[in-house]
């Protein structure tokens, strides 16, 4: 019996199949590694844009509310929606409506501090010793106070520069003092109830419950109830149902604020303050832009005191 023969032509062209096979596999990897790079340049780009039109946004919006004709209420605080999924939210406040840290330690009305304190869960010890550490890092001697901190405290524990011996420039100073981390803690949105900016007392109207409690001398559930009067049916602070006392006074008496320490209480509060504060958000897409001014008034003669930017996290 013959053997087969098999024809050695048909070698060359499997060779020449497998070849292509390889061509294409390396020419398909290519094209994948290609669109991928493509596709994160492209993320990138639009990263940046919508980024900056977020800040431009927030720019957009802190010009409208710093014009002097531009009301609390105004509807040209909120852009309208473009289509483009970007635009500005702008909300205007007194700066009153927060604690002037130094004015309370100035006046050295401890009573205030201790009651804002104790309200945000402090124990009689620790509070002490912050409030008596505050006094004597504004103050401009070297005797420390019973619980307080002067410079050989902060020596001890690697600090040659502190206390400072003046009134806080800025909140982000107020960690620095001995036991503040204590009331970070308890109450992490501390920056949202304190300012150096103002000149005053509290705004009596607008002060946060927590703050109005406790520079009244009332319980936070009386204060809580004064806030909701104040703004009126529509719930809205800075609007026109909102309620308005003719003087400190009047409201101290509506909220039935201790008789016998009126005079001191009354100190506290105000029933308003030329600063205000604007705070403008940008967004596009899912990026946000805050902008925070803080400002002597609006109009020609008005100073700007602080200004803040900020890049907010991706929603």
């Amino acid at each position: 019996m013959k053997a087969r023969k098999y024809s050695s032509q048909r070698q060359p062209a499997g060779v020449a199949l497998i070849a292509v096979l390889w061509v294409v596999a390396f020419l398909s990897a290519v094209l994948v590694v290609t669109l991928t790079l493509l596709k994160v340049d492209v993320d990138e780009n639009i990263t940046e844009v919508q980024s900056f039109r977020a800040w431009q946004q927030a720019h957009t919006g802190l010009s409208v509310g710093i014009h002097p004709n531009v009301e609390r209420d105004d509807p040209l605080l909120y852009s309208q929606d473009t289509g483009y999924d970007e635009g500005y939210q702008v909300k205007i406040e007194p700066e009153s409506t927060r604690l002037n840290i130094n004015t309370a330690l100035q006046d050295g009305d401890t009573d205030l501090l201790f009651n804002l304190f104790k309200n945000w869960g402090m124990e009689d010890k620790p509070t002490d010793q912050l409030i008596d550490a505050l006094i004597d890092w504004v103050d401009a001697d070297e005797i420390m106070s019973l619980n307080g901190a002067e410079r050989e405290y902060y020596e001890d524990i690697g600090y040659t520069d502190r206390p400072f011996n003046r009134p806080f420039n800025e909140l982000d100073e107020l960690p620095l003092v001995r036991g503040f981390g204590v009331l970070e803690r308890l109450q992490p949105n501390w920056r949202e109830f304190f300012t150096v900016w103002t000149s005053g007392g509290l705004d009596i109207h607008e002060a946060e419950p927590e703050l109005i409690a406790a520079a009244a001398e009332v319980e936070l559930s009386v204060a809580q109830e004064h806030r909701s009067f104040v703004m009126g049916d529509d719930g809205i602070m800075g609007t026109e149902d909102d309620a308005r006392f003719s003087d400190v006074n009047e409201a101290l008496d509506d909220m039935l604020s201790p008789a016998e320490r009126r005079d001191l209480i009354s100190e506290r509060f105000s029933i308003g303050d030329s600063v205000i504060r604007i705070e403008s958000i940008g967004y596009s897409g899912t990026y946000r832009y805050a902008i925070t001014a803080i400002s002597s008034g609006k109009g020609t003669n008005s100073n700007l005191l602080d200004y803040q930017e900020k890049r907010l996290e991706r929603e």
